[in-house]
């Protein structure tokens, strides 16, 4: 018998048999597949598209220094906190349904990011984009295991998935470039709109409507509003160390409030909450808890070179942004290229050394970034760096997906998709501040030493991508601390959609 999508309430999903009784593609996997993806590239590229605009943003809206991480912070904060509330909404009230209300909310705020007129307005949508944000991105993983069969339909559409995301940070600074340029950033925003509603229409047409998993369900409101809190009062903390030194009462008091926020998520998540928004029995699988560690430390690194490298474009050599957001291209596309790679790679080293040789070679990435300098070219600066950069996040990427949900039962896999979601939304976000912060300071020591403004922030900069590249030796050596021969024999192929016999 063919395999079927889960979706059998939608004919058009099902798999028709093949000479060998397997999954086979037809136009509607691969349409729903698409705005899957699309869906996921739409909210992944707004943590990134507004990098390239932010010191535009700044001096058109009145930003102070250390408020300006916010209008990065507030979305991923809110999306990460919201993530696993809205991977259990699913569950209760439909997955279509709610990435659609995801969509709309998402596309709503992104028309009022666009209309902001001062600082605390576009901080205030940013974080509304980020919740809807958390409402869209379990659902895209939650629904690419509900219509492909697990196994190599399955591998074949998350290492697509996991391919888009990846590509999404650097194509969002491109866009973020060309719009500044052009007509303004509000239209980084604007953009959103039309495609927002293309993404709905989608949905409506390719994705079948599923039933609710359970109508007993109940949402984890305190889960969802303690870790959600905890997580950016923690932030909060560590942001304002520019202005209010680590010792201080002020930042000793969020620190602890921040800790008591998190440590009662835990305690609640682990006794008292009937719907966990975490059910930690995950973290006993010793790859999935190797992923969330390895994908938090290493995006703690990415983040902060997205928004370092931009700002030292602009503020140092004072490029202009669409020449910034033009310098983004190599590495995207060579990421593209060196994904393709993956799949031949994976089943011979499997996750735990293709993950470490990844990390190594982004790490070696990293640490040539540190070496900007206004004496060095475009090559030297950004051109090499980004091209180890962009084969080590390629090589990184796809196997800390497929480790993500390793071994973890049908039942548990969205839930454990949308941790490693937490983790890299988190872990960028929380790596940004400290990094950041750290980077602010050494360059106010410089300036009161009496160096120039380009010499300080060039060395807080190489700092900051100091710092980076060791987190990412660091996940490195997580992956290969935890990892076994997962993904060994595991065959993922990212070019069989024009071979695998899909129905035109």
């Amino acid at each position: 018998m063919a395999s079927k999508s889960s979706l059998t309430s939608d004919p058009g999903l099902e798999s028709p048999p093949s000479a060998e009784g397997e999954f086979v593609w037809t136009k509607r996997h691969v349409m729903a597949l698409f705005v899957l993806c699309a869906a996921q590239m739409l909210e992944a590229i707004d943590v990134t598209v507004v990098n390239v605009a932010l010191p535009t943003i700044k001096t058109s809206l009145d930003f102070s220094e250390a408020d300006l991480q916010w209008v990065v912070n507030a979305y991923t904060v809110l999306f990460g906190g919201f993530l696993l509330l809205g991977g259990r909404s699913g569950d209760l009230l439909g997955r279509r349904r709610v990435m659609i209300g995801g969509l709309a909310l998402f596309t709503a705020a992104s028309l009022a990011c666009g209309l902001s007129q001062n600082a605390g307005m576009l901080v205030g949508t940013r974080a509304v984009q980020g919740m809807a944000a958390g409402f869209i991105a379990p659902m895209t993983l939650a629904m690419l295991a509900q219509i492909f069969p697990q196994g190599p339909a399955r591998n074949k559409a998350v290492a697509i998935w996991g391919s888009v995301a990846a590509v999404s940070g650097s194509l969002g600074l491109i866009v973020g470039g060309l719009f500044v340029a052009g007509p303004g950033w509000n239209w980084a925003f604007y953009v959103n709109i039309p495609i927002g509603l293309l993404m709905i229409l989608g949905a409506l047409r390719y994705l079948a409507p599923d039933q609710p998993t359970s109508r007993h369900r109940q949402f984890d409101v305190v889960g969802a509003i303690t870790s959600t809190c905890g997580l950016s009062v923690f932030t909060y903390a560590v942001v304002q160390t520019s202005t209010h030194p680590w010792s201080s009462g002020r930042t000793i008091g969020l620190l602890v409030t921040a800790v008591v926020l998190l440590g009662y998520f835990v305690v609640h998540e682990n006794f008292f909450s009937k719907e966990p928004l975490v059910p930690f029995v995950l973290f006993r699988n010793r790859t999935v808890t190797g992923a969330n560690v390895v994908q938090a430390l290493a995006t703690s690194g990415l983040f902060v070179m997205f928004y370092v490298a931009t700002l030292f474009m602009q503020e140092v050599l004072h490029y202009s942004a669409i020449k910034t957001g033009v310098l983004y291209l190599p590495c995207t596309i060579s990421l593209v290229l060196f994904a393709a790679i993956v799949p031949a790679l994976l089943p011979k080293l499997g996750v735990r050394w293709l993950t470490a040789l990844g990390c190594a070679i982004a790490g070696v990435g990293l640490f040539l970034y540190s070496g900007i300098s206004a004496d060095k070219g475009v090559m030297g600066n950004f051109i090499i760096p980004s091209l180890f950069l962009s084969l080590g996040l390629a090589l990184a990427s796809i196997p800390i997906t497929v480790a993500a949900v390793h071994g973890v039962e049908s039942a548990l896999t969205g839930v454990a998709s949308g941790m490693v979601n937490v983790t890299r939304t988190i872990g960028g976000s929380l790596g940004l501040a400290i990094i950041s912060t750290i980077a602010t300071a050494r360059t106010t020591d410089l300036l009161g030493s009496g160096e120039s403004a380009d010499v300080a922030l060039t060395d807080g900069f190489q700092f900051a991508f100091e710092i980076s590249a060791v987190l990412m030796a660091i996940a490195g050596v997580a992956a290969i601390a935890f990892f076994r021969s997962e993904g060994r024999g595991e065959k993922i192929d990212l070019t069989a959609l024009a071979t695998a016999g899909v129905d035109k």
